[in-house]
């Protein structure tokens, strides 16, 4: 009886919540105007297929680019290391990377918008586990790939047209 009532309170929870409209932060809607985009960059790289794979999961058809589709543009990454902190004898113990990109998109019969994405992350310069740090710069860069990816969808939902 109880786990009933319980149920119930559940299921009519979820209603109230899904009447009102509400949505799940980072839920993907994208502008009408670009449900049928056009992706051009290096489609062999795994950055271009992040954000191929997350604009088709914000609900848009990839085609072929056109003088009536939108084209979404976007540049190699760029990552730069600089060290943050030294020790005693001027080895770098911590480095700063720089991650960024730029992307643009042509609407027809609009001015070309150009985005800017960058951030910084740190990490720890373990000179005696060289084999474990290689790894964790690996780790870091594939995750500001998919930040960045995320950021590029981001900054689509809050366009309007």
């Amino acid at each position: 009886m109880f786990t009933s009532i319980k149920a119930t309170a559940l299921v009519l929870l979820t209603l109230l919540l899904v009447g009102c409209g509400f949505q799940l932060r980072g839920g993907d809607n994208l502008a009408p105007e670009l449900h049928r985009i056009a992706l051009v960059g290096d489609d062999k790289s795994q950055f271009y297929r992040l954000v191929s794979a997350r604009l088709q999961r914000a609900g848009a058809q990839l085609v072929a680019p056109d003088a009536l589709t939108p084209v979404l543009s976007i540049s190699g990454l760029g990552q730069g290391n600089t060290a943050a902190s030294v020790d005693s004898r001027a080895d770098a113990l911590e480095y700063a990377t720089r991650f960024g990109t730029r992307f643009t998109l042509d609407m027809p019969d609009q001015t070309r918008k150009v985005f800017n994405i960058s951030f910084n992350r740190s990490f720890l310069d373990k000179s005696a586990q060289a084999l474990a740090s290689s790894r964790e710069q690996f780790q870091l860069h594939e995750q500001m790939e998919h930040e960045a990816a995320e950021q590029i969808v981001r900054q689509l939902n809050r366009l309007s047209f």
